[in-house]
């Protein structure tokens, strides 16, 4: 997750408005590595753009006391991805983050060693695939487990994260509850505070204080870029110059990125970054299906394959990830449609009235019980709704749907109403719902962004 930096770097580059002297040595910094040049079978490039972004656990630049201020341990034993996710920028401007969890149980295609030895391919957790082969055989398995066309790379290790936090003065952070983790060294209490890079390290690794471990911790790191993001594109960085070229130096001397990536395409991802809301920063998880266990291998998650498979394919295009809702029209009530059942009846001499209903009740949303079938006694012209006294809160819903409707009260008649149609009925009228149960639902359908407040 903490790669997501690189990106919010960009952002802040083109929006303080730098001069070109600046903005060309702070991407001069840059470090690149060899990697779209050894990945084969390649899905072709539909739209969008995609940035594989890895945090990788390397150590390289560490002191052992740094090393031991950060808990990240002294052992030298290569580079292993801590955190991986795809980096979506829509053709609307939104930007959509894709976590894949670590464990997730795939396929890694087969490759040449550097002394030209072939490996077969084998299953195991993706994250295996960056220390076998590095970042080539990283892009080529994500490509080949997802379908997706991955545009470039970028990386970042554990100083790169620290120095990049530091540079941009600290992350505000609201935690609930006080977390404790003594692998991570991580101890903070509850409540708004400013995390510095040490911390933020500690916040974004965490996992053993976590009954959910690696899930909860990739949902601990989509907090701390939402964050993150804030703050970077916030007047206390854009408009000071110090903590502004300080963080951008910070960022873009802690990454390393594919032979690609040149300097014309950073000024464009930092234009498309500039108008970026908070808001329009959404992030995700690729869906999950069962844990299990694979022999040699261990504990491991495998994808959701329905639910995955359309997640992918908003990502081969240029379409944003999350669809943005609708605003809700007509008049306002308090009971939401879907919290009301009916019973349709055809009151009319007009054939399918009553299918033509129960269609277009349950395209509004309402629960729809029984079949299509005409009323013991004809109704004419006119709509009916029968209703039990004791759900008046909930008539005024349908009221609103069907203004005009003739309303009897049938006592003991239970919660579902019972509705019969007249050939005078024409549609269900939509209805805007307000009050606690739409904010409710609201904030349950609501994807998160990196505008959340983390303690609301």
């Amino acid at each position: 997750m903490r790669l997501f930096g690189v990106v919010v770097a960009a952002g802040v580059l083109v929006a303080s408005g730098i001069g070109y002297a600046t903005a060309n040595e702070v991407t001069d910094q840059v470090k690149r590595t060899e990697v779209f040049g050894l990945v084969k079978n390649r899905p072709e490039n539909d739209g969008g753009t995609n940035i594989l972004l890895v945090g990788s656990d390397d150590r390289t630049g560490l002191s052992k006391a740094e090393r031991s201020k950060l808990h990240v341990g002294q052992s030298e034993y290569g580079s292993h991805t801590d955190s991986m996710m795809i980096a979506h920028l829509a053709d609307d401007g939104s930007v959509g983050i894709v976590s894949i969890p670590r464990d997730s149980y795939v396929e890694i295609p087969a490759h040449t060693t550097s002394s030209g030895k072939t490996i077969p391919s084998s299953k195991q957790k993706i994250n295996a695939a960056f220390s076998i082969g590095g970042p080539s055989l990283a892009v080529e398995t994500v490509e080949r487990s997802t379908g997706v066309h991955i545009d470039h790379y970028a990386e970042i290790n554990f100083q790169g994260f620290v120095t990049m936090v530091d540079g941009l003065g600290g992350v505000p952070m609201c935690l609930k509850t006080p977390i404790k983790d003594q692998k991570s060294g991580l101890d903070l209490p509850a409540g708004n505070q400013m995390l510095n890079g040490t911390q933020g390290l500690g916040f974004v690794r965490a996992r053993y204080f976590d009954p959910s471990a690696d899930l909860g911790r990739m949902k601990r790191q989509q907090t701390f870029v939402g964050a993150m993001f804030k703050q970077a594109m916030s007047p206390s960085t854009i408009l000071n110059p110090a903590r502004m070229v300080a963080f951008l130096n910070s960022a873009a001397g802690a990454v390393t990125v594919d032979e690609n990536f040149s300097k014309r395409d950073m000024w464009n991802l930092a234009a498309k970054m500039r108008s970026v809301n908070p808001s329009n920063v959404t992030f995700q998880t690729i869906p999950l299906g069962q844990e299990t266990s694979a022999p040699g291998v261990g504990s491991v998650v495998v994808w959701d394959q329905a639910k995955s498979s359309e997640l992918f394919n908003r990502l081969k295009t240029g379409e944003p990830l999350v669809e943005k809702a609708p605003e809700a029209s007509g008049p306002t009530v308090e009971v939401a449609p879907s919290t009301i059942s009916v019973r349709i009846l055809n009151g009319s001499t007009v054939s399918g009235q009553g299918t033509k209903a129960i269609k277009e009740f349950k395209a509004a949303g309402y629960r729809v019980s029984g079949i299509a079938a005409n009323a013991p006694k004809r109704t004419g012209e006119e709509t009916v709704i029968e209703y039990d006294p004791r759900y008046d809160n909930s008539l005024k819903t349908l009221q609103e749907a069907l203004p005009g409707a003739t309303v009897k009260p049938v006592k003991n008649l239970g919660r579902t109403f019972r509705i019969t149609v007249g050939s005078g009925y024409d549609g269900v009228k939509a209805v805007k719902v307000s009050g606690p149960a739409a904010d409710q639902a609201a904030a349950a359908t609501k994807p998160k962004t990196a505008a959340d407040d983390p303690c609301a």
